[in-house]
Formats: structure tokens, C-alpha cells, sequence
């Protein structure tokens, strides 16, 4: 029994490997809690760099936005000022074509065929050279023209100096802004004007109107034929076209008969006709055959204003190389239209035509037989006027063109205005 008794004193293994368990369960508990204290330490650190990343990503695209309706913002108030600088540069040439008509309807010029020579004496005008007259108090340095003229900039002294002038416009110094524009005029009644095909008879040919006679003395002389020769384009067919567009009728009026929308309909993008009047020259892209070379050769002594005389005090060379073949009999050759011209040119160098009739005169006395048409198709006046205003400041560019009609008003009427 005293056995029996011992062993039921012992301890039981089992109980005392429990009681071992139970005696190191606060050091495990210990231990979990380290490992799941290490555990959110981690997680909090992963919060972190990801709030820090997403607070950069955003600051950065905030940051970016703004930038770029700054620049945005930069950019369009640099239009607006490109936009009112092309502005000045159109309304300085309406107070110059003012003064030209005023002088114009001066009977003593007119008389001494001066009428019309103010706009000739000024075909461009610019901020760099108005710099330079007012900054040099009107007396130009020779290098300083030179050195405008090959960079197209003035110097920050000359820019400085003509800022701080003591003229006055409201609270500003004349020509204390940024940027610059750039102003040039032309003459439209220099040119040949191809809307009078408009009032061609149906029985008539194009070439047989005075404009085609004039279009095709434009297109003749040898170099001419070559180069048409060589694109197999027929001159009769290019000024048929041009009457084609404007007449009235559906007609081919080039004597070839047919139906003169045939050509507009197998575009990709079919059109007709205008059957009306030019409204632009660049309308005359859309004619048959004006496309391209012909275009970039003829367009520039081409209009589509005024009352078709043509200015002969402005008109260039190939206008009055068109002009001669045409009026005068019999037709001339290369060679005598160029010493014709050349006399003419010298001949205006020290005096000036009165009227048309004095050009005649003129022609007549040099030994030359112009027809009766040729002293009512020209004249030394011009009416209508292109005026092209470029404004820049910075990397912004606005250019306007304004074509100013002076015919019956001293103040213009504006026929057409474009910004580009």
C-alpha cells in the first residue's frame, strides 16, 4: 500500500509537463505580442511611403496642371498682344492711304501727276526702323540700317532709347510695348482685274475681251511659251477657264464646247462653277488649270478689285509686258517690249504721267502705235489697297491682311479681312 501510495504522490509526467507549459505560456505571450507589434511597425511603414508617394504624385500633376495653364495662360495674352500689335500696323497704313487720297484730290499734284506717289514712297513700315528714327532723333546710322536689315532686329540700346522717348500716347512712351509688327501695301489696281471676264457676252470669246488680251499678252513671249510648252497647257484654255468661273452660263467658253463643270465633278471633293464674281484671289486655286505652278507663276499680277485700269505707276514689268502685247500694233517682240519698258522706266524715274492719255501720248511719240483702247484700260491712280500686318511678341504671331477700298470713301471701306 505504502507503494501504491508513493506512486500516486509522484507527480504525473503528463501533468507535469503541463504544469511546465503553463508556467512558460507568459513568455510566448510575450514573444506574439513582439512579433505582432513588429508586424504593424511594418504596415505603418507601407502607409506611410504610399501616402508620401501618392501626396508627390499628386503635388506633381497639381504642380504640372498649373504650369500649364500658366504657359497657356502666357501664350494667349502673347496672341492678344500679337493680334492688336497687326492691328497698329493696319490702322498706321490707313492714316498713310488717308493723307495719299487727300493729297490725291490736291489739284496741283494731280496736275503734276504726284496724286498717288505717297503709299509708293512707303511700301513697308516696321517697329525696328521706327526704333531707329526716333532713338537717332531722324538721323539714321548707315551701319545701324544695315545691321536691321540683314538680322531684322535693333539693338536693346536702340530699343531702350526709343521706349524712353518724351512723345506721349495716354500713360506710355511711344513704342514702350513688347513685341513688334511688320506692315507692307500693295496696290491692287497694279494687277489685271480677271472679274471683268464677268461681263463678257456669250458670243464673245474670252481672248477677244480686252482682260483676255491682256491675259494672253501676260502669258506671251518665248520664256512663257517654253514653259507652257513644256507642261502641255494651252494659254487659250487657262484664260477660258478664268471666264468659265464667272460667266453665267454652264458653257465651255473656250470655243471647245461641253459642259464646264465636267472637270469640278471628277474631283474627290466635287464643287461647280462659281458662275459669279471673285471673291479672293486665292479663289483662283479652285479654276480649272489655276492650280499649283500656274498659280504661283501669273496670280501675283492678277486682281480682283477695282475698276480694271490698271495703275501703270506701280504696275510691274510682266503687267506692262502684258499690256504692250496686248494694245499695241503691230504685237511687239521680247526684245522691243523690254526697251520699251526700260524706256519707260526711266522716263518715270524723273517725271510722271499725267493720265492714261498721256502715256499714249507718250508710246506714240517714241514711234510705237497703241490701239483707241489703250489710253482708257490704264490710269495713275490707285483705289484699293492690300495691307498685310504682322504682329509677334514672344513665340506668337498674328497676321492680318485687310484689303481697304478708297474709291468712294476718304476713310476706306473695308472689303476683306483675314487673320491667320
Amino acid at each position: 500500500m505504502s507503494a501504491r501510495f508513493v506512486l500516486r504522490g509522484l507527480p504525473s509526467p503528463v501533468r507535469a509537463g503541463g504544469a511546465g507549459l503553463r508556467a512558460g505560456a507568459p513568455g510566448l505571450r510575450a514573444g506574439a505580442r513582439g512579433r505582432r507589434r513588429g508586424d504593424r511597425r511594418g504596415i505603418a511603414l507601407i502607409v506611410v511611403i504610399g501616402t508620401i508617394m501618392f501626396l508627390t504624385a499628386l503635388v506633381t500633376d497639381i504642380s504640372f496642371g498649373a504650369r500649364i495653364r500658366f504657359l497657356t495662360a502666357v501664350h494667349e495674352r502673347d496672341e492678344a498682344k500679337a493680334y492688336w500689335l497687326g492691328v497698329t500696323g493696319v490702322n498706321l497704313y490707313r492714316l498713310v492711304l488717308l493723307a495719299n487720297k487727300q493729297l490725291g484730290e490736291n489739284s496741283v499734284l494731280s496736275e503734276m501727276g504726284l496724286g498717288d506717289s505717297l503709299w509708293q514712297t512707303l511700301p513697308f513700315i516696321n517697329t525696328g526702323l521706327l526704333r531707329m528714327f526716333i532713338a537717332s532723333d531722324g538721323d539714321l546710322e548707315e551701319d545701324e540700317v544695315t545691321e536691321f536689315e540683314q538680322s531684322g532686329q535693333v539693338s536693346d540700346e536702340v530699343r531702350e532709347e526709343s521706349a524712353e522717348t518724351t512723345t506721349r500716347f495716354g500713360s506710355r512712351n511711344f513704342l514702350d510695348f513688347d513685341g513688334d509688327f511688320m506692315a507692307q501695301v500693295t496696290g491692287e489696281e497694279c494687277g489685271i482685274n480677271v472679274n471683268r471676264l464677268y461681263t463678257r457676252s456669250a458670243d464673245t470669246r474670252p481672248e477677244d475681251t480686252t482682260t483676255g488680251k491682256q491675259l494672253l499678252g501676260l502669258m506671251s513671249g518665248e520664256e512663257n511659251d517654253a514653259w507652257l510648252r513644256e507642261r502641255n497647257i494651252e494659254r487659250l484654255d487657262l484664260i477660258g477657264n478664268l471666264a468659265d468661273w464667272v460667266d453665267a452660263d454652264t458653257n465651255v467658253a473656250s470655243g471647245k464646247g461641253g459642259y464646264e463643270d465636267d472637270f469640278y465633278n471628277s474631283q474627290p471633293q466635287p464643287y461647280l462653277a462659281k458662275n459669279a464674281r471673285f471673291d479672293t484671289r486665292t479663289e483662283l486655286r479652285l479654276v480649272e488649270g489655276w492650280q499649283d505652278e500656274v498659280y504661283d507663276r501669273w496670280a501675283a499680277q492678277l486682281t480682283i478689285y477695282g475698276n480694271g485700269k490698271i495703275n501703270i505707276t506701280c504696275a510691274d514689268d510682266v503687267v506692262l509686258a502684258g499690256l504692250l502685247q496686248a494694245h499695241l500694233t503691230p504685237r511687239p517682240t521680247d526684245q522691243e517690249v523690254a526697251a520699251i519698258i526700260a524706256l519707260v522706266r526711266d522716263y518715270m524715274s524723273g517725271a510722271s504721267f499725267k493720265s492714261g492719255s498721256d502715256f499714249v501720248d507718250y508710246l506714240k511719240n517714241q514711234g510705237y502705235s497703241p490701239d483707241d483702247e489703250l489710253a482708257g484700260e490704264v490710269s495713275i491712280k490707285t483705289n484699293v489697297f492690300t495691307v498685310t500686318s504682322t504682329g509677334t511678341v514672344g513665340d506668337a504671331t498674328a497676321q492680318i491682311t485687310a484689303v481697304i477700298d478708297y474709291t468712294s470713301s476718304s476713310g476706306g471701306t473695308v472689303l476683306y479681312w483675314r487673320v491667320d
